[in-house]
């Protein structure tokens, strides 16, 4: 549980800055990164990937959308089927974990296979 927790701060912390300076897609490196280092199998690297990143995209979606106050979001709700802006944030916070959840379970995997 412990480790876990770590992962979980340490793949929200290194995303954080990462997703600063480098493109969306340095996520999954980041999470990679953290999952080789801290997780002994799979599962829960996959877990503390895909919590840590849906909790990063879901607050930066959030913060972006307040900070426009939601026009862009409710907009883009109506183009994609009425989920509203509400709904677009959650997609937003679920791809992302998505994209997280794997890289931390890739990371995880490459280092048994070298190991």
């Amino acid at each position: 549980m412990k480790n876990i927790l770590l992962g979980l701060i340490t793949v929200f912390l290194l995303g954080g800055v990462v997703h600063q300076f480098l493109p969306w897609w340095s996520i999954v490196i980041a999470s990679a990164i953290v999952g080789a280092i801290f997780s002994k199998n799979a599962g829960s690297s996959f877990l503390y990937g895909f919590v840590g990143v849906l909790l990063l995209w879901g607050f930066a979606a959030y913060r972006l959308d307040a900070l426009n106050e939601g026009i862009l979001s409710e907009r883009m709700g109506v183009i994609f089927g009425g989920i509203g802006g509400a709904g677009m944030i959650g997609a937003t916070a679920l791809i992302g974990g998505l994209l997280g959840g794997l890289g931390a379970m890739t990371g995880t995997l490459g280092r048994k296979m070298f190991a």
